[in-house]
């Protein structure tokens, strides 16, 4: 179920009705929106989004067996090391109920106001999803793109250790088809489409990029 985290409706007690509607009816999962800040043609309905992994946080204090995750996480407009810190630690706290969904969007405005050019967001989103692995890895990462030092790392809650293999890469545009073809020999990445639990209501959700 995609969560109305996002447009001139949504407000706390609305998402909170759905996820409690979502765990009541046993369905798989509950999904959130990410945009981070839009132009005019982002605007109606991406102008007011709840973040997207806070919404998760907050939701999993109240929930017990519902799945959370990202419709997509923007990957090149995070730095890849913050990104599998809060991965993880949602991982953690939500008792292995989190799904990361990672695509590079499709708002040129989004990226401009960020600072980051949105030429090349299918090679850094490669790039970060690697580095997002290597977090707790001792020694250099190839990272062309960007700059970290050779030493050992601490980054503990692990992102190996919390799963975050089960990722899910969705392809909305050519440089989001790339990207999922350049990442598909990574061991544990799939596409977007969501196995069910067993035990549970098939999810009545569609993907926004």
């Amino acid at each position: 179920m995609i969560l109305p985290n996002f447009g001139r409706d949504s407000s706390p007690q609305r998402i909170r009705r759905f996820a409690e509607a979502a765990e009541q009816l046993g369905l798989d999962s509950v999904w959130t929106t990410e945009h981070i800040v839009v132009g005019p043609a982002g605007n109606d309905p991406y102008g007011s989004v709840y973040g997207s992994l806070v919404t998760l946080g907050w939701i999993a204090g109240w929930t017990e067996r519902v799945g959370l995750d990202t419709s997509i996480a923007l990957v090149p407009l995070h730095n890849p090391f913050h990104l599998a810190k809060q991965a993880a630690t949602l991982q953690e706290l939500s008792a292995g109920r989190f799904t990361l969904g990672v695509g590079v969007g499709w708002h040129r405005d989004e990226y401009e106001f960020m600072g980051v050019e949105f030429e090349g967001r299918g090679r850094r989103a490669d790039e970060a999803s690697r580095l997002m692995r290597a977090a707790e890895q001792k020694g250099p990462v190839r990272a062309p793109l960007l700059v970290i030092p050779g030493r050992d790392r601490r980054a503990a809650p692990d992102p190996a250790a919390a799963d975050l293999g089960r990722w899910q890469l969705a392809a909305s545009d050519p440089a989001s088809a790339r990207t999922r073809r350049r990442l598909a020999p990574i061991p544990r990445l799939r596409p977007r489409t969501r196995t069910q639990r067993q035990g549970t209501t098939p999810t009545c959700a569609r993907f926004r990029a």
